[in-house]
């Protein structure tokens, strides 16, 4: 006779600080304390934010969610905001406002949720988000009726995850399966870490082990446990949810919170001297571990192993060169070609937003593929004359030559000009005209026409 053996389905809730200054991460650790002292195990999501499993029909939700509330308000004065759901995604958006989600109702509750909830998925940018408005869908509710296989082809397989979440669907659990042995990273030195700064020395190598190991595997991880332990014997662990293409830099700036939390916070042996105290091994284990191609997430939109190499080499080039000196590109704001691009510093610096919109009289794309250096050229008529713009934007003759570097070329085709006049009202009024040519010698240039000579500040491939 066979027994089948029914899992008790787990609910989770999320608990997020009201009043919480984001950048002083290691002040959220007495908080944990706190929750430790409610729950056997507590999730970081971030800094001011952190979620416990409940079993379902395990007692009053309600109950539980006002002793949490005056728990932390007692021990840490701090207010905190409590949500309930069955799935972690629909936990968090509750966790705004204090709600409690019934069994079974996450589906009927991020239905009504905004499209732009979509981002605390950590899948969907806010671009995206608002493509999805300008098309109608302002809700999670006509997000999810979208064919899934359209969703997928349109915006590819992350934001086709996240459209599962807002399903109520895809939900994992908050106790994470343990990790290999063998892709847990630690670090025991020869001298204990006895204050703060010498434990934090330590995070940058660790962070950058475990992610070489995970590297290696073609693998990243969701979640990351802190292990550290003292001359006493006493354990300590907490574990946090991370971004899968998490740098080194920011899984080091995550335990370098988290050391600080504890040793701050006062001895972790109460009684104990400074050998007990002293934190003796430290220990980075991954979790939730996913392909790197799964995860979606890389430089170009993929994270193969290829990609992996490519960063691994960017990163090289950082620290031969500097931080600033590889950077990526992206559009900006204006009319004017050198406006159209945007650049940041990679794991830097922000990525450079999109367009805000629309920019009449902006120079249409596609964009030259090669930024010009803005060299002075002549555009000259059948007969050698100069070529010039009037103030109607007419162009004084046929051009027919461009004198470029001591030589002139053939003009084979050439359109416009398009007269641009900005700012007309202010001290930064700008008043040019554009003009594109195909050169005799199958180059493509665009020439500008500003305080009466001729500029070459692109060329087309």
């Amino acid at each position: 006779m066979n027994a089948r053996v029914r899992r008790v389905p787990s609910r989770v809730l999320v608990m997020r600080l009201v009043d919480w200054d984001g950048e002083d991460a290691a002040a959220f650790e007495p908080v944990l304390e706190a929750l430790d002292l409610l729950t056997p195990y507590v999730e970081v999501l971030e800094p001011g934010c952190a979620a416990v499993p409940l079993r379902a029909g395990a007692g009053d939700e309600a109950l539980f969610c006002e002793r949490l509330i005056d728990t932390v308000s007692g021990l840490v004065d701090q207010d905190c905001l409590t949500g309930v759901a069955d799935g972690l995604f629909a936990a968090v958006l509750a966790a705004r406002d204090g709600r409690i989600v019934p069994v079974g109702g996450d589906a009927a509750f991020l239905a009504g949720c905004d499209v732009a909830d979509l981002q605390a998925t950590g899948l969907v940018d806010r671009e995206t988000c608002e493509t999805l408005r300008h098309l109608g869908i302002d809700t999670l509710g006509k997000f999810r009726e979208l064919p899934p296989q359209s969703v997928a082809e349109r915006f590819g397989a992350p934001v086709r995850r996240a459209q599962m979440l807002a399903a109520g669907r895809f939900s994992r659990p908050l106790v994470p399966r343990p990790a290999a042995p063998e892709l847990a990273v630690a670090e025991t030195p020869e001298t204990p870490y006895a204050t703060v700064k010498h434990a934090v020395f330590a995070a940058r190598p660790l962070a950058e082990r475990l992610l070489r190991v995970l590297d290696e595997r073609n693998l990243t991880c969701t979640r990351v446990t802190v292990t550290a332990r003292t001359g006493s014997g006493l354990e300590r662990r907490r574990t946090w949810q991370i971004d899968p293409s998490i740098t080194a830099a920011d899984l080091a700036r995550r335990v370098r919170w988290q050391l600080e939390g504890w040793l701050a916070a006062g001895p972790l042996v109460h009684g104990g001297d400074e050998a007990a105290n002293a934190v003796t091994s430290l220990e980075l284990a991954p979790g939730g571990l996913v392909g790197l191609v799964k995860a979606g997430r890389g430089l170009w939109g993929e994270k193969t192993a290829a990609a992996v190499k490519a960063e691994a080499a960017l990163r090289h080039a950082q620290s031969l060169f500097g931080p600033e000196a590889v950077r990526i590109a992206g559009h900006g704001d204006g009319r004017d070609l050198d406006e159209r691009y945007a650049s940041a510093a990679w794991e830097v610096e922000p990525v450079p937003p999109p367009p805000s919109g629309p920019w009449p009289g902006g120079l249409p794309d596609p964009l030259p593929q090669r930024h010009g250096k803005g060299q002075d050229v002549e555009v000259l008529d059948a007969a050698g004359a100069p070529v010039a713009v009037s103030a109607r934007g007419d162009l004084s003759a046929t051009p027919a030559l461009v004198a470029l570097g001591g030589r002139r070329i053939r003009i084979a085709a050439w359109a416009g000009p398009w007269p641009v006049a900005e700012r007309w009202w202010g001290a930064e009024a700008r008043r040019y005209a554009r003009l594109q040519v195909e050169l005799a010698d199958g180059s493509f240039a665009l020439l500008v026409r500003e305080d009466g000579r001729w500029r070459a500040v692109g060329w087309y491939d």
